[in-house]
């Protein structure tokens, strides 16, 4: 079992690519017409989902260190403060929050969705319980004490703000720009989802 989450780790952005190419394969959803309010429901939750993953994504780079994107665990140090002081997971959080709401873009109320949330929900599921492992073995004492009062993942709007007295290392424009290949992507995969629903109208 630790050796499956290590290669899920290893290679979680090729997963992840992945389930991208799987979701643009199925049908676009296409463009609300007006006719009732529900057609506009999955939009609007993917409004939200969009809009909480990023803010909760910039946050936690904010205080994060600077390896988060290698391909083997690695810590110099437990980061418990900002949005770690209210959740273990906010990084995986916020991937699963965007995703969701690209799954929700796209397919709109189709069946799909059914397959895809569930699928992805246990996929960050797998790489937080790997991570919240490897913190344990090295940080022992310090992370169970930690883990006892933070959650896996977050449970208030708190996740948000911090506990006063702490300091973010970076501003919010150097912890946007720490993830200048993110953004990329995300704009890239959103413009094929217009793309994919423009061409669905025709």
């Amino acid at each position: 079992m630790r050796k499956a989450s290590a290669i899920l780790y290893r290679f979680r952005g090729y997963i992840l690519a992945l389930f991208a190419i799987a979701l643009i394969a199925c049908p676009a959803a296409p463009f609300p017409q007006g006719k009732t309010i529900s057609e506009f429901v999955p939009y609007i939750a993917a409004l939200f989902l969009y809009a909480g993953g990023i803010a909760l994504r910039v946050r936690a780079r904010q205080y994060i260190g600077q390896h988060t994107r290698g391909s083997t665990h690695t810590a110099d140090e437990l980061v418990t403060d900002g949005p770690y002081a209210q959740c273990r997971h906010p990084l995986y959080t916020s991937n699963l929050f965007i995703a969701l709401g690209a799954a929700s873009f796209h397919l709109g109320t189709n069946q799909l969705f059914v397959l895809f949330a569930p699928a992805l929900m246990l996929f960050e599921f797998v790489l937080a319980r790997a991570e919240d492992r490897f913190l344990e073995e090295k940080f022992g004492d310090t992370w169970r004490t930690w883990a006892l009062r933070t959650p896996m993942v977050p449970s208030r709007v708190a996740i948000f703000t911090s506990k006063s007295g702490s300091v973010p290392r970076r501003t919010f424009l150097q912890a946007f720009k720490a993830d200048a290949s993110t953004w990329f992507w995300f704009v890239f995969f959103n413009l094929i989802i217009v793309l994919l629903k423009l061409h669905g109208l025709r």
